[in-house]
């Protein structure tokens, strides 16, 4: 019999939904806390929804659902958090095996890293360090060969993590290239003439230049205070997940030289001969042009006269981005995102501008407060965009720089104006400056650390020497899962070796051809250009000149920048100069944990070498009364004379051959 339910007042409950929506037992299929509790993530049984066969062999191949972050194959099901243990392995599926033991590898290992920590190192450590050292060189080609094979071998799989990275940058390219085409006029250029790059200035043996004179000018915007420097886990983990946000917000930020045009242009009124203003990436592009494909490869460069006197300012803008997608891009991206987004505490450098928008919005504010005083009661819209403009908190600075470049034969110097961020700083009162800090993707965690690439190795020299800081500040993260590997610091002394080692380039010869390329340049004509690098002129740059009139040979400004479709990788990976070699002088984490020496094979462990001998446990027993044993002498054999018996038998035999002659003859008769 059915319970007797009330079905409400028709009045009362008027266009309200009916009793039976309600009047639902808590295990109905329809009852909403039903659903509730037994709702099951889609996304995580997509697979199984599309194909139900694969339900098993799914588990079976280690393929399960995409991660919901970062939409990509989740590789391990299983996660081991309770340890600091990175999962990977040194790729060694022919078992091959160091020859140097154990024991020798960790004391090469433990003195790799005092010199690494700036720790004493040990004496014994040392010494086993000098004695190994033939077999240490010698392994290391094996070894370096052997991770060359295999990056050939697994290339897709390598690079298969730097997709999202390649993806995000593609959409921050074309929306930064819309934010910069709305401030630049669609003018048409032509080829005005070809300059020579660098390396064809003048021979290398030539001279050698130096930069004199370095002083910072000023410095505005936030700078990250950062009294140790190191990047957490979870701050890279965040990071990850944000960097399609910044992928969409940061493309529209303004070029942090900006910051200090207004003391730019008082410097610029004051000068007294030639001046070159170059900042940081300009300046790049101009030292190692396509050296690899994903650097920028045009810059507008500005020539023009200074009033009141007959010396010319040839100013370089900020190079346009990137066309290919490698190494830099990727490091680029991930360096401005951790600025933007990561946790830290932020300074605010003195600026005129930002103190003079600060008070602007101050007194509008007071007028505000006045007109409500004068009329409380009349309601108004105030235009809050014209009278009370929002200051923007742009966690970005910018320092200017001045120095000289002085060639060592030559008694006069040039006067160069440089811009470039300052990193982070040491102190609240932004004295101690951090010289760099780089972020560098490694590609192969497993096995080892990669040494830097030209352009980062020039990057961090320039900085530091820009900064007047002794110690720059590197950040090697795994590409795979984005796991901290290393922090480094770098200094100069140690960059320029390893650029004459690494590269066979002399940064006083370098800075020499610049001092050449840059008078050069002065004596071309006032006007606007753009200084274009293409890889079918390898040896020269293209400068463009404006004209009024659009002929054949001319292009239009915003064709050229928009004319290609979205970066791609496709020409990193096809470069000859994408491998890496691994540096034998960087212990990582994975070192450690692996007691592995880097650019060495695994030495092999034999569980019976070194083990004291067991003897089983014996019950005392009474001793034993001593016998004495002779040994018993053995009869001696007759010994035969062989040639005795050898000159009988000859004997015998000639004896019966003279009876076979003697009994012939007496038949004959």
């Amino acid at each position: 019999m059915e319970t007797n339910v009330y079905k409400g007042n028709e009045t009362t409950f008027l266009n309200q939904p009916s009793y039976r929506a309600f009047n639902k037992s808590i295990e109905h299929s329809d009852d909403s806390l039903f659903t509730f509790l037994n709702d099951v993530d889609s996304e995580l049984l997509k697979d199984e929804q599309v194909s139900q066969s694969q339900v098993f062999t799914s588990y079976i191949s280690r393929f399960t659902a995409k991660d919901p972050r970062t939409q990509q194959l989740i590789s391990f099901a299983i996660y081991d958090h309770t340890t600091n243990r990175l999962p990977y392995d040194f790729p060694n599926p022919q078992e091959r095996y160091s020859s140097l033991t154990a024991p020798q590898q960790a004391a090469c290992l433990r003195l790799l890293l005092a010199w690494q920590q700036n720790l004493a190192e040990s004496e014994d450590d040392f010494i086993v360090w000098r004695v190994t050292n033939g077999k240490r060189l010698s392994e290391q080609q094996l070894v370096q060969k052997h991770i060359f094979d295999y990056a050939n071998a697994q290339k897709e799989r390598i690079y298969a993590p730097m997709k999202p990275l390649v993806v995000l940058y593609g959409k921050w390219f074309m929306r930064r290239m819309q934010h910069l085409l709305r401030r630049l006029p669609n003018r048409s250029y032509s080829t005005h003439s070809g300059l020579p790059q660098l390396s064809q200035c003048k021979a290398l043996h030539a001279q050698v230049a130096s930069m004199e004179d370095i002083h910072m000018i000023c410095h505005r915007g936030q700078v990250r205070l950062w009294p140790e420097v190191r990047i957490p886990e979870q701050e890279l983990s965040n990071l990850r997940v944000r960097l399609e946000r910044y992928a969409y917000a940061g493309s529209a930020d303004e070029p942090a030289s900006h910051l200090v045009a207004a003391d730019l242009e008082q410097q610029l009124q004051q000068a007294c001969n030639d001046v070159y203003v170059l900042p940081l990436e300009s300046l790049l592009l101009l030292l190692i042009p396509g050296a690899y494909a994903d650097l920028p490869t045009e810059v507008l460069v500005s020539i023009r006269e200074m009033p009141d006197s007959g010396h010319k300012c040839i100013q370089f803008e900020e190079p346009m981005p990137a066309r290919s997608c490698g190494w830099h891009t990727s490091s680029r991206l991930l360096t401005t995102a951790y600025a933007a987004y990561g946790a830290a505490q932020w300074l605010q450098l003195p600026s005129d501008e930002y103190q003079r928008k600060k008070h602007t919005v101050s007194q509008n504010s007071d007028t505000l407060h006045h007109r409500e005083d004068k009329a409380i009661t009349e309601y108004k819209l105030l235009p809050i965009d014209e009278e009370a403009p929002v200051v923007t908190e742009v966690k970005t600075n910018c320092a200017l720089v001045s120095w000289r470049l002085r060639a060592a034969e030559s008694t006069k110097s040039l006067s160069i104006y440089s811009s470039l961020s300052v990193a982070a700083v040491r102190d609240a009162a932004a004295k101690q400056l951090l010289g760099c800090h780089l972020i560098k993707l490694e590609s192969k965690p497993e096995c080892g650390c990669e040494i830097m690439t030209k352009y980062e190795m020039l990057s961090v020299w320039l900085q530091l020497q820009l900064l007047q800081s002794n110690v720059g500040h590197c950040s090697r993260i795994s590409l795979q899962d984005m796991q901290p590997l290393l922090e480094q610091k770098v200094t100069l002394s140690t960059l320029a070796q390893q650029l004459y080692e690494c590269y066979n380039m002399n940064v006083a010869q370098l800075l020499s051809q610049l001092a050449e390329f840059l008078k050069m340049l002065s004596s071309i004509s006032p006007g606007e250009y753009l200084l274009r690098y293409t890889s079918k002129y390898k040896d020269m740059f293209l400068l463009c000149q404006t004209t009024a009139d659009d002929t054949s040979m001319s292009f239009k400004l915003h064709d050229l920048l928009m004319g290609t479709s979205s970066p791609n990788n496709i020409d990193f990976l096809t470069q000859s100069s994408t491998y890496l070699p691994i540096t034998p002088l960087l212990c990582s984490r994975l070192h450690e944990q692996l007691q592995l020496l880097p650019c060495a094979f695994p030495a092999k462990v034999n569980p019976k070498r070194g083990r004291p001998r067991k003897f089983p446990n014996r019950k005392l027993e009474e001793p034993r009364p001593l016998i004495q044993r002779v040994r018993m002498k053995e009869p001696k054999k007759k010994r035969t004379n062989r040639k005795r018996c050898r000159q009988r038998k000859k004997d015998a035999a000639k004896l019966q051959k003279t009876l076979d002659n003697e009994l012939e003859k007496f038949m004959c008769l």
